[in-house]
């Protein structure tokens, strides 16, 4: 599936939540710089998983999509998690995360949203080569639903 941001986290059967999963397998809480899996909840779960696959999506690094196996290519489909609030290293509802691809060695780039109205929908989601090329477009935040 392609990846967009929206304006409303539920716009369609569950596609704006993601589970997070430890590519090691590890339970509890989720630290920074775990490695994990992405799992869209869109109709309980068959989304696929947050991935990486092409290059230069909207002037950016890598483009984004769901693929149907967490690890479909070198790492594709795995995501570092790194906080920005350097006091802790358990992660927290709501505080601001960046998330690093795999691919290549950790060389997939950080999620990213660059350019509007991709799928009808309110930004475009790529990786991009920095952590922060504009303004907050790498940083997210998860929130428990």
């Amino acid at each position: 599936l392609c990846v967009s941001t929206a304006n409303n986290p539920n716009r369609d059967n569950g596609s704006g939540s993601w589970k997070i999963l430890s590519k090691t397998g590890k339970t509890g809480v989720v630290e920074s710089l775990d490695d994990v899996y992405l799992q869209n909840q869109y109709e309980q779960g068959a989304g696929g998983y947050l991935d990486t696959r092409g290059r230069n999506c909207s002037e950016n690094l890598l483009c984004v999509s769901t693929a149907n196996n967490p690890n479909r290519d070198s790492g594709s489909g795995t995501w570092k998690i790194i906080s920005k609030n350097k006091s802790s290293d358990d992660l927290r509802e709501g505080q601001p995360v960046q998330l690093v691809n795999g691919y290549g060695n950790g060389q997939g780039g950080y999620l990213d949203t660059r350019g509007r109205s991709c799928n009808e929908n309110l930004l475009c989601v790529s990786t991009a080569a920095g952590a922060d090329r504009d303004s907050g477009s790498g940083t997210w935040k998860f929130i428990k639903q």
